[in-house]
């Protein structure tokens, strides 16, 4: 698997190149977030509300079988819409763990990257 390069590794704010590509990368996020909370609003189950200053961690657990299932079925979804981990990561590099919002997000979205990277068998995902 390729290392990851975030998408403004090699660009310079303010530069057209920029403003292109982070306005890629905040479509995507719009998606992913559609995603996630479609599985939530499905399933009827809260998002994980994580207090300010707890660590959002790539590999956190499940609270139940159930949000292991909603998981499972985000990265399926990902996976056929061919949303790769590279993808997942720019996402998460515009939400800002200091918003509850957000830290929600980020507490669904690296750890269902990290269940796609680590079973890329399973979720057929992409890692360009």
């Amino acid at each position: 698997m390729p290392c990851y390069t975030a998408w403004n590794a090699n660009l310079s704010p303010g530069t057209p190149e920029y403003v292109r590509a982070e306005a890629e990368v905040k479509e995507k996020l719009q998606s992913i977030k559609h995603i996630v909370d479609y599985y939530y609003r499905a399933n009827s189950f809260d998002m994980p509300n994580l207090p300010e200053g707890v660590a959002i961690d790539a590999f956190r657990q499940p609270r139940s079988a159930k949000e292991s299932a909603i998981r499972e079925a985000i990265c399926h979804h990902f996976a056929c819409d061919a949303v790769d981990v590279s993808s997942l990561y720019d996402a998460c590099s515009l939400l800002d763990e200091r918003r509850a919002e957000e830290r929600s997000y980020l507490a669904v979205i690296l750890p269902s990257a990290t269940l796609i990277r680590q079973n890329p068998e399973k979720f057929k995902g992409s890692y360009n």
